[in-house]
């Protein structure tokens, strides 16, 4: 649903990131391999570039935007890993640049597939610097991906408040619009779904107390017919007796008859 919006807010290119570089990073003077480097990244002619950068880097092992420049020529070719390695490296050494380092390797992460490994580095990011406007898109954009809405619009709302003049201020006020919507359907769905099985539970519990009803009254007129049988037994087991003491009775007064008149021998 938000593939193609989300893919508009697309990270900087590298010509930008580039740019980006050579403004926050001081130029090492003299250096023709660097130039010679930076020359070639600029010009797309990225494998040379990586080679160079790469001997730049074994020369200089402390220079700072030598990774930087190694790591963006690796994101170029599509060698991903090594990018991240790179940057790794990078993060360590003294006066890096950490927010931009993370950015990179979020970025290269990105590449990989490795969504939840690219929202943590653009988090780690903004722990550094959290007035980086790109860094919040690219992390709202994972979010999107990852299905958090109410995050990615939070971040895309600071993105907005930090550059009110953004380039793609358009595209992402349409995302912010459509995950609200979404999120406005999926509550009133979530509410419908939760009537629904209310109702449902308060239809099972009437059944279930009709059935409780039904077999107790079963149950009370079976007890009843039960009784109603023994008080049938038990009167004839009454007028049994009552039969049996009246023959009782009789021979009493037959014996009694016998005495009196008892027949001489």
């Amino acid at each position: 649903m938000f593939a193609s919006a989300c893919q508009t807010a697309l990270k900087p290119t590298a010509a930008v990131l580039i740019a980006t570089l050579l403004l926050v990073s001081v130029r090492v003077a003299g250096s023709n391999l660097f130039d010679e480097g930076a020359d070639a990244l600029l010009h797309n002619r990225t494998r040379e570039a990586a080679t160079i950068f790469e001997r730049v880097v074994e020369q200089e092992p402390v220079n700072v935007r030598a990774h930087l420049y190694l790591a963006l020529s690796y994101e170029q070719l599509g060698m991903y890993e090594r990018a991240i390695a790179t940057l790794e490296r990078a993060e360590r050494l003294p006066g890096a640049d950490r927010s931009l380092v993370r950015f990179n390797m979020g970025n290269n992460y990105l590449h990989l597939g490795q969504t939840e490994r690219a929202h943590a580095s653009y988090t780690a990011a903004l722990d550094v610097n959290p007035n980086a406007s790109d860094t919040y898109l690219n992390r709202a954009n994972i979010s999107v991906r990852l299905e958090k809405y109410e995050d990615a619009i939070e971040d895309y709302r600071t993105v907005l408040t930090l550059a009110p003049a953004h380039r793609q201020r358009q595209e992402i006020e349409r995302m912010i619009s459509l995950l609200s919507d979404h999120l406005e359907q999926a509550r009133r769905e979530a509410e419908e779904e939760a009537r629904r099985l209310a109702e449902e539970q308060r239809r099972r519990e009437e059944e279930e107390a009709r059935r409780l009803a039904e077999e107790q009254r079963r149950r009370e007129e079976a007890e009843a017919r039960r009784r109603a049988l023994l008080d049938n037994v038990l009167d004839s087991i009454r007028t049994a007796t009552d039969e049996t003491e009246g023959l009782s009775a009789g021979r009493e007064e037959l014996d009694t008859y016998e005495d009196e008149f008892d027949i001489a021998d």
